[in-house]
């Protein structure tokens, strides 16, 4: 069976060899036959890269193009101005094609890299990657990189150390100065990284979550000294890692981003049980996500249930023929600064209370960042109105509380537990509209609901969120 050569990346262009200069004798790169033999280096042009992207459509993938079925090989191509770019070449016709980065320029890949790139094709899609490829392509250019592990992890099952060979050293970078800033004393204007911005950009995307677009916008925030990016950046980059597949994420990676946890957590006391759970996560070497998700894009941000470990938990054996109404069962959990507690009465009433302290520190915080909005998401087992829903939690003397009143099914166990990070005004046009529908049905009190409909009402009309309290 032939090995198929295709490209990496979605765009390429035609390339056409330009006379050398005279007395140049600089040779043409080994081009890689895909049975494992190289031709003989021979002078020759430089190239360069000329004609349309992609046949004259751009929108189109260069990956499932019919023109790469068969019948090219991997090389690299010396340019014209300088470098060799990421090639694949025709031999029964000549024509050769170089691969172009996300800017549109020809992908940089010596013959070195080419011919590791082409032993990891002829085993495609590979599961792992050999010790002398992993060392080759860790001096590649990033972008090629990222190319190889999307393309890799789209179309098979690579083990999890071959996303090692993304430019995690970008990532550390960025976590020691994100890092540094949090924990520095002083007013939080002071709070910003130091030196030029450390762009992390789309490279880590194949190792799933998108927790660096998060720490990305963590930099970003400090830097312009905003306490609500803050918060809705630190928010994301718990709630992302606390779901990763961490075994993609190389060790010393790992220890930086748990130094950062910390530093999130001893700034941010609501947040600071969701940033203890992705801690622990970082701790171990998991090779797929922890919990499930709901919802897509941004949703998984605000909507990502997660396992903070054993819930509040109730069972409950009332028979509504023998329910007297007086008898009640209850259990508790402490989610750092959130307590938790289910009560189940016997007459099948069902009860989810959550608060917290708060005092001035409390306060300062959810002035803050949160916009004087506080969204616990809980999920919940054995009621009957569902499952996941958000407790609004308004200050009252020296606590914040919330609750829900809901009905528990029949010789059941009824558990009830935090399912995601706090959530602030920001996160409001993200919630999950059926959640909110079901939160709206379960409210105890007239003012509960007066406050949550204030609340949408900030939403534009018609908005999908805003729409969940129709009916209700």
């Amino acid at each position: 069976m032939s090995v198929v050569h295709r490209p990496l990346t979605t765009w390429v262009r035609d390339a056409r060899p330009i006379g050398p200069a005279p007395g140049d004798s600089t040779p043409i790169p080994g081009q890689v036959r895909g049975n494992g033999a190289t031709l003989p280096s021979a002078p020759g042009p430089f190239w360069a890269a000329h004609g349309p992207v992609n046949d004259g459509d751009e929108r189109a993938d260069a990956r499932s193009l019919d023109r790469f079925r068969t019948g090219w090989e991997r090389g690299s191509l010396p340019l014209a101005d300088g470098g060799h770019a990421l090639a694949l070449i025709e031999p029964a016709t000549g024509a050769a094609v170089v691969e172009l980065d996300d800017l549109g320029a020809p992908l940089p890949a010596d013959p070195a890299t080419a011919e590791a790139l082409a032993a990891i094709e002829r085993r495609w899609p590979a599961e792992r990657l050999e010790p002398g490829e992993q060392a080759v392509l860790g001096a590649a250019h990033p972008g090629l990189r990222y190319s190889l592990l999307d393309r890799l992890a789209a179309e098979g099952r690579p083990e999890p150390e071959c996303f090692h060979v993304l430019p995690w050293e970008r990532v550390d970078r960025l976590a020691d100065e994100v890092t540094a800033a949090l924990s520095a004393p002083g007013p939080a204007e002071g709070d910003t990284p130091a030196g030029r911005p450390v762009r992390l950009r789309h490279y880590f995307a194949p190792a799933g979550s998108r927790f660096t677009a998060a720490l990305e916008q963590l930099g970003s925030a400090l830097r312009a000294a905003d306490p609500q990016r803050r918060r809705v950046a630190t928010t994301a980059l718990c709630a992302r890692l606390a779901g990763a597949a961490t075994g993609r994420i190389p060790q010393p990676t790992r220890e930086r981003l748990i130094l950062l946890l910390d530093a999130v957590g001893r700034g941010d006391a609501f947040l600071s049980a969701t940033a203890a759970l992705a801690a622990r996560r970082l701790a171990g070497a998991h090779a797929g996500p922890g919990s499930g998700s709901a919802g897509a894009g941004r949703a998984e941000v605000v909507w990502h249930r997660l396992d903070y470990g054993r819930p509040a938990s109730v069972r409950n054996e009332f028979a509504p023929a023998a329910a007297g109404g007086a008898d009640s069962a209850q259990d508790g959990v402490l989610r750092a600064a959130f307590t938790l507690t289910l009560t189940v009465q016997d007459d099948g009433r069902l009860y989810v209370a959550v608060s917290a302290p708060f005092d001035t520190a409390t306060a300062a915080l959810l002035a803050g960042g949160y916009d004087e909005v506080l969204l616990l998401p809980v999920h919940v087992t054995g009621a009957v109105e569902g499952s996941d829903l958000y407790v609004l939690l308004t200050p009252f003397d020296d606590r914040l509380s919330g609750d829900l009143k809901m009905t528990a099914r029949a010789r059941t166990e009824v558990t009830a537990d935090q399912a995601g990070p706090p959530l602030g005004l920001a996160d409001l046009p993200f919630l999950d509209p059926e959640a909110v529908r079901r939160t709206l049905a379960c409210q105890v009190r007239a003012s509960d609901r007066r406050h949550w409909r204030a609340l949408l009402d900030r939403l534009p009309a018609g908005h999908p969120v805003r729409r969940a309290q129709e009916g209700t």
